[in-house]
């Protein structure tokens, strides 16, 4: 059985990464892995823990900064660590590329073929004069990247003067003759797009030409995409290289090009084996539309699967019989309804009972008193259906509301559907989201990090959701706590594949007298859980991989904590000594992820660490000019 070795430079990205190692997955293929060690928060075990039928070898990591020699240098490492298989092919790739045949064709393929796919033209070629990348010296690439550093503040100003020192380093080479191919007379040279599939061969001469090619592209410009192309057009496999890397690549709109889905019908009609790039973050639907295409599968074929709709029910006669009527009058039939009475007081489980009497399909449930976080967890357990949604017992929803969530689920491949609300009695207003579209956990996650836009409310709440059931196969909403939505939300929409998020407002949310945020329930010092659920969404986002994220969630962490030193009064927090709580837990985070925080974040947070109670009085005149202001 003939085997291939796939070489991957990752940076970031890693549910992308998990979707391209899934593809990739097969026992013909062993994966080489090399992650840029700038890269933080990076978990071995549980990359190794998406693959069940390829091997995976993880390439000594290193600082990759684009254009420098860095990355011909990687390439070597790792054709050295896969050349000790003596694989059939070693493919190239970067960890934002994606398969557009299946691992039948491709293997296929191969077996037949007999050449080096390594594309490259010569200088001059469509007017792509790149000579001067490896005629001069380019010492200061690695700091300045191809950034532009536009933008206002001191720092990009020196950065923009930078890049304009490297240009007027390069004519003052030109100008006193400085020319570093005067020893390569007879050496043709070809520039590419860096990414290949070779033969063990042509991988075992690169290696062997190794310190040839760093003396020729150490402090080069753009070795990575002219080392490779030019060593074998120079060598005895000039006659076997094919100008083609099999790749679907497009430089014409971007340098490259990020596909999105309006091109999923050209990705679909390539002849290419591999595109890049592209972002599972801001493109979910397109990777999930191309798997479905590979493997020529679809997602609408589930006929009218099994809902359950939990509604916790705690001494709300008044409304239950409302919400109850709206779940009863979904234009989705099949759907369990749990009522869950938490306890109840008053008559309100009466009125459930009945429900449950004179409906097959509704289920009563009746527990000691545990609160809105037990309750939801007894519906979990005793419900049967393959999606699960939460309804409060005081609210009520739209006839179309279950079938237009799970339309958008089925639809688009998705594992929760999100839609608006809106606020009635005390408040009447809809919350909803600019667009329909497929967003990925990372960008949910995104979302999360900023406490104050309407999106994060719309992902945090519970209950506007239709949710896939394995999302809560090892989760439950925190018993005991309140903001118990705060603590589940990142857990769930971390886990799943992708969400959809709708704008149409199916949910009616009923905002009563004697609100959690209003009079003495203000002062209730359980509202400090919210420091606890933001601690852990700053845990799990490391846990995750999403090391770009932590400067937002940390962001998340304290501004939440302002948020709370304003709720509490003088007296609350006098009484209860707030003050050294709020520094205890301000240190705890400050100093754990202190490289993490921004400048402004590093003083800003140290004031509060210093002087809470000054900080609070800082926080609160600035909250009182803002509002005087408007």
């Amino acid at each position: 059985m003939d085997k291939h070795a796939y070489l991957i430079m990752a940076h970031n990205e890693f549910h992308m990464l998990k979707k391209l190692l899934t593809e990739l997955d097969d026992e013909r293929n062993d994966i080489f892995l090399h992650i840029d060690k700038k890269t933080k928060y990076v978990d071995e075990a549980q990359i190794s823990g998406w693959l069940k039928h390829s091997g995976i070898t993880f390439v000594p990591r290193k600082k990759i900064y684009w254009g420098t020699y860095s990355i011909t240098d990687c390439e070597i490492k790792m054709l050295k660590e896969a050349v000790r298989g003596h694989y059939s092919y070693y493919h190239l790739i970067s960890g934002v590329d994606f398969p557009l045949k299946r691992q039948e064709a491709i293997h296929g393929f191969f077996e037949k073929a007999d050449g080096e796919y390594v594309a490259g033209h010569r200088n001059g070629t469509d007017g792509d004069d790149f000579i001067y990348k490896i005629k001069y010296y380019f010492p200061f690439l690695r700091f300045l990247g191809k950034d532009t550093f536009e933008g206002p503040g001191k720092k990009l100003e020196f950065m923009r003067k930078f890049v304009g020192f490297q240009y007027k380093f390069m004519l003052y080479q030109e100008k006193h003759g400085i020319d570093r191919l005067k020893k390569l007379e007879g050496m043709e040279f070809y520039k590419g797009h860096q990414w290949f599939s070779i033969t063990h061969n042509l991988a075992e001469y690169i290696i062997q030409n190794e310190r040839k090619l760093q003396k020729i592209y150490h402090l080069t410009n753009g070795s990575d995409e002219i080392a490779i192309p030019t060593l074998a057009m120079n060598s005895v496999f000039h006659d076997r290289v094919k100008d083609s890397e099999l790749r679907e690549i497009d430089w014409l709109r971007g340098s490259p090009y990020e596909y999105t889905l309006d091109d999923l019908e050209e990705l679909k009609n390539s002849k290419a084996f591999f595109a890049r790039k592209i972002s599972y973050n801001r493109e979910p639907l397109l990777v999930n539309k191309i798997i479905e295409h590979i493997h020529d599968t679809n997602n609408t074929s589930e006929e009218d699967p099994l809902i359950s709709v939990i509604v916790p029910c705690y001494n709300v006669e008044a409304y239950l019989k409302e919400c109850v009527d709206s779940l009863l009058a979904q234009t989705y039939r099949n759907i369990e309804i749990i009522l869950v009475d938490d306890g109840a007081t008053d008559n309100t489980g009466g009125i459930a009972r009945d429900y449950a009497g004179r409906n097959s399909n509704v289920l009563y449930i009746h527990r000691a008193n545990g609160g809105l976080s037990a309750a939801r967890n007894t519906g979990i357990d005793n419900s049967k259906g393959q999606y699960l949604a939460f309804v409060d017992s005081d609210d009520y929803v739209e006839p179309d509301y279950i079938e237009k969530l799970y339309k958008s689920i089925r639809e688009n491949g998705s594992d929760i559907a999100v839609c608006g609300y809106k606020k009635e009695e005390m408040e009447t207003d809809s919350v909803t989201f600019d667009e329909s579209s497929v967003i990925s956990p990372y960008a949910a996650m995104r979302i999360l990090s900023d406490i104050f836009p309407k999106e994060n409310v719309l992902l945090v709440i519970a209950w506007n959701k239709l949710y896939k059931r394995e999302l809560f196969e090892n989760t439950r909403f925190p018993e005991g706590k309140i903001h118990e939505d705060e603590h589940t939300a990142h857990r769930v929409l971390g886990q799943a594949d992708s969400i959809s998020v709708i704008t149409d407002c199916l949910y009616h949310y009923r905002i009563r007298e004697g609100s959690i945020t209003a009079g003495r329930k203000a002062q209730n010092l359980k509202h400090l859980d919210l420091l606890d659920a933001y601690k852990d969404r700053i845990e799990y986002s490391e846990s995750m991989m999403y090391g770009e994220l932590m400067t937002y969630m940390l962001y998340s962490f304290f501004e939440s904590m302002k948020e709370l030193m304003v709720l509490y009064t003088d007296e609350t927090i006098k009484e209860n000594k707030l003050y050294s709580y709020f520094q205890k837990r301000a240190k705890e985070i400050y100093f754990r992820y202190f490289t993490e925080l921004d400048s402004f974040q590093k003083k800003d947070y140290f004031k509060l660490i210093l002087f809470p109670k000054k900080y609070r009085l800082s926080v609160i005149r600035l909250r009182d000019e803002k509002n005087n202001g408007q």
